[in-house]
């Protein structure tokens, strides 16, 4: 029999060990300030101009358990969609659900840390349950077993910390809608473009929404966590780049200088 090959799937996991062992060994005082540093959600720093966040907080996990569970969920999925679809159109799924699983977390109005590869797991979980209801496979005990499973683990995710449920709906939304876009004939035209303009029209709604609550509360502000990222880049090779973000970050918090001052004291 030929083996299914998991490529991708295994350099994806590879990135997420070597992120958590960089949480883990970064010499600072929390591994909170060391997932900042390295791409985690952070709701200032995304308003701030780190858009990149939004895709690079998928690879982060502080928690060991929480990596765990995320990998053995990416494997399980993996094995099925990456032989399945090849690897451009598996990520194609996997990409834009941990994307816009974090745009869900950015329109939400408070503050937000999160990391974690849970929304691109729930758009291919998504595309595994339209997969297994389109083909009947659900009448198949075994596979009914596995997708039980799946759920389970998926659902324990939820009670993690750190762990946005606004990022699994996001996610899965996203698997549903580019599930169903990579699976229809080129020739059903309308029903490509129904897709995409499901997916565009979701993105604009969340960026709009993410405009209108991009101030974050006096009591959600952990000025202290900042300092201490900005303080660890002022003092490495993006000293430059620590003033820059210093001067984005008061902007974002409404202070006059207060995070530049702080950080011009030294």
């Amino acid at each position: 029999m030929k083996q299914r090959k998991t490529v991708a799937t295994n350099v994806i996991i590879a990135i997420c060990f070597a992120v958590w062992l960089f949480i883990q060994l970064f010499p600072s005082d929390s591994t909170i300030t060391n997932s900042i540093l390295i791409g985690a959600f952070y709701k200032p720093f995304v308003l701030a101009g780190e858009y990149w966040r939004l895709l690079t907080a998928g690879f982060v996990h502080v928690d060991l358990w929480h990596l765990a569970m995320n990998m053995m969920a990416l494997l399980s999925l993996g094995k099925i969609f990456e032989p399945l679809l090849g690897v451009r159109k598996y990520l194609l799924i996997l990409i834009p659900s941990i994307i816009v699983g974090s745009l869900f977390v950015l329109a939400s109005p408070e503050n937000s840390f999160v990391v974690g590869l849970s929304g691109g797991i729930y758009g291919l979980l998504a595309a595994y349950i339209t997969l297994i209801l389109r083909t009947g496979g659900w009448r198949m005990p075994p596979v009914r077993a596995a997708l039980m499973n799946m759920l389970f683990i998926n659902l324990l995710l939820n009670f993690l910390p750190n762990i946005s449920v606004h990022a699994h709906l996001g996610g899965f939304v996203t698997g549903l809608i580019i599930y169903g876009f990579i699976t229809t004939e080129k020739e059903e035209v309308y029903k490509r473009i129904n897709h995409i303009v499901a997916l565009v029209g979701l993105v604009i709604v969340l960026c709009f929404i993410s405009w209108q609550n991009r101030s974050i509360p006096t009591r959600s502000r952990y000025l202290g966590t900042d300092y201490k990222v900005l303080q660890i880049l002022h003092n490495g090779p993006l000293r430059e780049y620590s003033y820059f973000l210093a001067e984005r970050l008061d902007t974002v918090y409404g202070l006059d200088d207060g995070l530049v001052n702080v950080l011009g004291k030294e």
